[in-house]
């Protein structure tokens, strides 16, 4: 049954759904004016899709068990929430601002977008060579 909730169009583009909206909430949150009369609830709902997140990596973890270690897409969505996890505080502040990162799970959401970011993680050795082929 989790199985099929997880692999189901309607929750990746739920995931999907909330990506984009804590991309909004996160952006609201660099207003200090709207910080000063909704931070509450920003950090409220930051909470509460950050526990969605968890929930959603957690059932893939146990839907796909070892597999899910052996993709890099699904380790790059565990570094991304597991740092959204670490507490903002002290030493780990400077983590707060790496939140920012939950929005390039658009990357793991969308199959579109990762045949881009193969591309051009692969492309750069030929952008050197370009570089020098005209000197």
């Amino acid at each position: 049954m989790l199985t099929r909730i997880v692999e189901n169009p309607r929750t990746e583009r739920a995931v999907l759904g909330l990506i984009i909206f804590n991309a909004v909430t996160l952006g609201l949150e660099t207003s200090p004016e709207i910080v000063a009369q909704h931070g509450r609830l920003l950090h409220a709902i930051d909470q509460a899709v950050l526990t969605i997140f968890a929930v959603e990596l957690a059932a893939r973890m146990f839907v796909f068990g070892r597999a899910f270690f052996r993709d890099p897409w699904s380790l790059f969505d565990l570094f991304v929430v597991g740092i959204a996890l670490v507490p903002a505080t002290g030493s780990f502040s400077v983590l707060r601002a790496l939140r920012i990162l939950r929005v390039l799970r658009l990357v793991t959401a969308l199959p579109s977008l990762k045949r881009v970011v193969a591309g051009l993680v692969t492309a750069p050795p030929a952008w050197g060579l370009s570089c020098f082929s005209c000197c």
